[in-house]
């Protein structure tokens, strides 16, 4: 009896360290720092899509865990220097899309996280290729009945900042507005109608996948791939074209290796 007990601790002793590993990701959308001065009040997208993966990752039964937008932001607030890096380092991403290694280390580390997750979303239209606010755009092309094919862009980059590298990243891209191209609220119910839409873009399509994928770079081992079927527009007025382009790469980084986005089951 002794010596099946001492087997079985020796098997529990074996299993629960690789059982119990947790790997910390630091969530930062672009806008986290961004003033809201939109007229609804609403999230920015990057938010929306963050909070979706945070949310994901702190019920994916501890094998990825990721501190709440409110808490990040709490501490930013309690430290000027770290808030002043986090601010400029997410600038320069969104308007760039070059990334300061040294700067997402000091706050990963600041943060007790190895892993930041990045999140831009913004609106180009085929008019120019200005990058704005879902919001800000609603808002002009309502107030001044503009018709524009506009095109949601979402870019999530998966860093490993121990040793400064890409470990996963993607881009999602929808059309907004109607057949006719029309992307307006002429009052907050319509508004609201279209906020709901575009939470349904990230909780259906961006979230998941982004998720699914992060948790593949960690535990490969532990995902099956299952087949996936979109067929027709799924979103209503809101178009869900599940068209994924290619992420940018950065010159210096030509051979670097790419991890696409594929969609697998936990």
């Amino acid at each position: 009896m002794k010596f099946l007990c001492k087997i079985l601790i020796i098997i529990v002793l074996l299993i629960s360290p690789a059982a119990a590993v947790t790997f910390d990701v630091l969530v930062l959308p672009a806008d986290l720092l961004t003033e809201k001065e939109n007229y609804y009040n609403f999230n920015e997208m990057s938010e929306i899509i963050s909070t979706d993966i945070i949310n994901n990752f702190n019920n994916s039964n501890g094998k990825i865990k990721s501190p709440a937008l409110n808490e990040v932001r709490a501490k930013l607030n309690q430290n000027k220097d770290l808030k002043t890096l986090t601010l400029k380092a997410l600038d320069n991403y969104y308007h760039t899309n070059k990334i300061d290694y040294d700067a997402f280390k000091k706050i990963g580390t600041d943060f007790s996280c190895k892993s930041v997750l990045i999140i831009s979303s913004y609106v180009r239209t085929n008019k120019n290729s200005l990058k704005r606010g879902v919001w800000e755009v609603l808002e002009v092309s309502s107030g001044f009945d503009i018709s524009y094919p506009y095109r949601l862009e979402t870019s999530i980059v998966l860093l490993d900042t121990v040793n400064n590298l890409v470990m996963w990243s993607n881009n999602y891209s929808i059309k907004l507005g109607t057949n006719n191209n029309l992307f307006k609220a002429d009052s907050y119910p319509q508004a609201q109608e279209w906020l709901e839409k575009l939470r349904l873009y990230s909780e259906t399509i961006v979230a998941p996948g982004a998720t699914q994928n992060i948790t593949l770079r960690f535990f490969p081992k532990a995902i099956r791939p299952i087949e996936t079927k979109v067929e027709g527009n799924t979103g209503g007025a809101l178009k869900f074209d599940r068209i994924i382009p290619p992420p940018p790469r950065q010159k210096d980084k030509t051979n670097e290796e790419f991890y696409g986005d594929m969609i697998y089951g936990i």
